[in-house]
């Protein structure tokens, strides 16, 4: 069930995940909210003892990267100068805590286009990521998850999220569709030029 922690738009859900106690927080769906990630952080760090924070964000592919590759790293991944990631920062450096994030690569373009299915097939690897990291998480203490970015079209129920990953993968087989027929129409045009 999800809990109002710092304002209405930002979600926090407790779960139990590989022995431990985590905090998984995200800006509230199905609009284009950001939420208030780095407030909802300090609050659940002054009512808590946090062993670690995650955050899960995207992240600019490099030349060569495929969309939907994944990586680690250390630090907190909120892209730009943001002050959510500025009182996250705070929060560790203050209280010790070990910050770790996990980045999908994907292109400026997909960013802001409806979800590709490339980026939803990483979804599985980017859990056993971070399911590993909790379970590798040393001292006591609970762990912070920080789902970063707008939450469009994802509503705040394991079921609204079903739907959601339904459509994506809709979308995803009529665009395959879409590309099909545009390469035929290519390669008519091709074949037609050097008929000539």
């Amino acid at each position: 069930k999800a809990e109002r922690i710092a304002d209405d738009e930002t979600i926090v859900v407790k779960k139990k995940i590989k022995g431990r106690k985590v905090f998984i927080v995200r800006a509230r769906g199905p609009g284009g909210r950001l939420g208030k990630l780095g407030k909802a952080v300090e609050i659940i760090s002054k009512r808590n003892k946090i062993a670690k924070i995650i955050s899960i964000d995207a992240a600019a592919k490099l030349e060569g990267e495929k969309t939907g590759s994944v990586a680690e790293g250390v630090g907190v991944a909120i892209g730009g100068g943001g002050v959510d990631r500025s009182y996250i920062e705070k929060i560790a450096t203050d209280s010790d805590i070990p910050l770790d994030s996990v980045v999908v690569k994907m292109s400026q373009e997909e960013a802001i286009m409806p979800m590709r299915a490339e980026i939803l097939v990483a979804l599985p690897r980017v859990l056993k990521i971070v399911e590993n990291n909790i379970a590798n998480t040393s001292g006591r203490g609970d762990v912070i998850v920080v789902g970063v970015g707008n939450c469009t079209g994802i509503g705040n129920t394991k079921r609204e999220a079903q739907k959601a990953e339904e459509l994506i993968k809709r979308n995803a087989a009529a665009l395959k569709r879409q590309e099909k027929e545009e390469e035929k129409e290519r390669t008519k045009t091709v074949n037609k030029i050097f008929r000539m």
